[in-house]
């Protein structure tokens, strides 16, 4: 189980979250968004898949809009959002 927050350019950030099933992947999400500025990216890296459904619900009932959400691996999914 790992979680990482780590910016990867300017006004772009990585969160990684490794091994948790929800509601821990919504949970990490709601509080890397609270430490970024409007128009950021946030790039969501995951391993549960049900996240894939309850991050978005969540972050676009708080203003943020998902841009895409990718499978990337066998069991590895990325979310992207615009803050």
């Amino acid at each position: 189980m790992s979680v990482k927050f780590e910016k990867i350019g300017e006004g772009s950030f990585l969160l990684e979250i490794l091994g948790y099933a929800c509601p821990y992947p919504t949970l990490y999400t709601v509080k890397a968004l609270s430490k970024l500025n409007p128009g950021s990216l946030l790039e969501i890296v995951t391993d549960s898949r049900p996240s894939c459904e309850t991050i978005p619900q969540t972050v676009e009932k708080k203003g943020c809009k998902v841009l895409s959400v990718t499978q990337i691996g066998k069991a590895l999914w990325k979310i992207t959002i615009k803050v």
